[in-house]
């Protein structure tokens, strides 16, 4: 009797600690992204004309719409972020919030993992790694505080980069199991621009004069095409390589499988 009911314990606790490890399951959804006034290059979605080049990258948890701005002239461009805005289902979203900023340098201190939208990389290739979680290490900082500027100036054949917004949508359910929570990938929806559940644009204003009495606007528009569910084995792989050039032992590190300007992805856990 006894017997039966140790088994019985046993096999309760089992059961239980497998519902708790298939809720903890983490999955992925994606979603393509079209555009039809600009084109994929290399790594990003491009905008251009002769005045300037935008280069997006959408990739990362939430869909980032910074963009690097080029000024291809040799004159000074200037950016009116009061008339510049993002625009996400017809809802406007200013980029100029007359903010003041302080900007931390950390002693005696580091992170474990550097968020994975550095912008440092002109073409965003470490955007495809998986990132990390986040930890901070105790340390003393100091800080310099400025106002943020209404007008930005990019200086002839350079390049500044704005990133202020993500898309953030809500997870698509279809209340189907196999679908919602896939042991592989499940194809959710598709869209078409009239049809789409999220169109995003930005809308830039720029000039060639400080006071930008003579501006010229442009928009960027994007919207949802394709949504689908992968599960975590499904989108991520490990890669064994060399973080630098003169390491002899090979690194282990995570990678997207399936990842590009063009796409970004929302995690969630099953219910």
């Amino acid at each position: 009797m006894k017997t039966s009911k140790k088994f019985a314990t046993l096999l309760l606790t089992a059961v239980v600690s497998m519902g708790l490890s298939s809720c903890n399951k983490l999955y992925y959804q994606v979603y393509d992204v079209n555009s039809e006034n600009m084109v994929q290059k290399d790594n990003s979605l491009v905008y251009e004309n002769n005045d300037l080049k935008l280069m997006y990258n959408l990739w990362g948890e939430n869909g980032s719409v910074g963009f690097i701005i080029q000024n291809k002239t040799n004159n000074d461009l200037f950016i009116d972020l009061t008339q510049t805005f993002f625009i996400l289902n017809g809802k406007a979203n200013d980029y100029f919030k007359n903010r003041e900023f302080t900007k931390t340098s950390i002693n005696e201190a580091s992170l474990s993992a550097f968020y994975i939208s550095n912008w440092s990389n002109y073409l965003w290739t470490n955007r495809y790694y998986v990132p990390a979680s986040t930890k901070y290490i105790k340390g003393t900082s100091t800080g310099v505080t400025t106002k943020e500027k209404a007008i930005i100036c990019i200086p002839a054949n350079s390049w500044k980069v704005i990133d202020e917004y993500k898309v953030t949508p809500s997870i698509k359910q279809t209340c189907y199991k196999k679908t919602d929570y896939p042991k592989h990938k499940a194809f959710v929806a598709t869209y078409n621009k009239d049809n789409s559940p999220l169109k995003f644009r930005n809308r830039i204003s720029y000039a060639f004069d400080k006071e930008c009495k003579n501006l010229k606007q442009i928009e960027n528009e994007f919207y949802v095409s394709d949504i689908t569910n992968y599960s975590k084995k499904e989108i991520i792989q490990t890669v064994k390589e060399k973080v630098n050039c003169y390491d002899i032992i090979k690194t282990k590190r995570k990678y997207f499988k399936i990842c590009g300007p063009n796409k970004f992805y929302v995690t969630y856990k099953r219910k």
